[in-house]
């Protein structure tokens, strides 16, 4: 069997960035604009009329992000739609992931599993190394979320939505994304109590400064990998996501003022409160993560 190429760790995985199934271009660009994870999108993306042709251009950026080491990835069509002859047209270039939109019920992610494993046993591929990328797109999928994510090991990372799942509650988009709050929050945690890496939704606004803001929200809520639409948004992306030397050094020097502080502080104006101590931690220990991972 064809051995699994290393790729980088779910919960080092920072900017995925979505690009047409069809566009040869777009896939050269997103193969050199440094997202960890290129994500080739035969469903909205790809009218159905190219589905064809893209499926074969989507395996030659397969095998070209395997070679880089870069995770090669596509979301499919619903399996009920064209998600077989997506299935069949890619995966002869053995995608580490697979993305199945608007999943709602167990029962998808079944039949999902039992057609990556036939389409595994029949290219070679190492069975059950295909992961599987839930994709949550409304209310009722949503809400299904913690069972959704026990139903296969396959399921290492999911995603959360942004313009269907808006479009779902019938959420008014704003820039400032107040009303999609509380499902990326319930999203995260639903994910964090699975054991599962979640993905944030992306930023579709094309500002800098609305993505800027975006990135401080995410991250304040505990989100460390980002849905990407837009090549232009993955430097920034993975800047915020991936800690400095400088932040690391911060980071150090905290622990070390809270270990010394004592019961007591002498000056209350420097004491280090047990959050700061504990975003210090959380901090550096992802800092070590990714310097062992160069």
């Amino acid at each position: 069997m064809k051995p699994a190429y290393p790729i980088r760790a779910p919960a080092l995985r920072r900017a995925w960035l979505f690009v047409p199934g069809a566009d040869i271009r777009s896939h050269a660009a997103a193969l050199a604009s440094g997202a960890d994870a290129i994500v080739a999108d035969l469903e909205e993306m790809t009218t159905p009329e190219d589905r064809p042709m893209a499926r074969e251009r989507i395996v030659a950026m397969l095998r070209e992000a395997a070679s880089l080491g870069l995770i090669g990835a596509a979301r499919i069509n619903k399996l009920e739609n064209d998600g077989y002859a997506d299935l069949e047209g890619i995966m002869p270039g053995a995608p580490h992931a697979v993305f199945l939109p608007h999943t709602e019920t167990s029962d998808q992610l079944v039949v999902l599993d039992a057609a990556l494993s036939e389409f595994e046993r029949i290219h070679d591929i190492v069975q059950g190394t295909t992961e599987i990328v839930p994709t949550i797109e409304s209310a009722k999928g949503l809400v299904a979320l913690g069972t959704l994510l026990t139903v296969n090991p396959r399921i290492r990372c999911c995603m959360l939505a942004v313009e269907d799942l808006a479009a779902n509650l019938g959420a008014r988009r704003t820039p400032e994304g107040r009303e999609l709050l509380y499902a990326r929050s319930r999203f995260l945690m639903e994910c964090i109590a699975a054991d599962c890496v979640p993905i944030d939704l992306p930023c579709t606004y094309q500002s800098p400064a609305t993505l800027a803001a975006d990135m401080d929200l995410s991250t304040q809520l505990g989100f460390t990998s980002k849905c990407v639409v837009f090549a232009g948004h993955v430097d920034a992306v993975n800047r915020v996501l991936t800690p400095s030397t400088d932040a690391a050094d911060a980071a150090r020097a905290t622990l070390a003022a809270y270990e010394a502080q004592g019961a007591y502080a002498a000056d209350a104006n420097n004491w280090v409160d047990a959050p700061k101590r504990n975003n210090a931690k959380r901090l550096l220990a992802r800092y070590k993560a990714f310097q062992r991972d160069k």
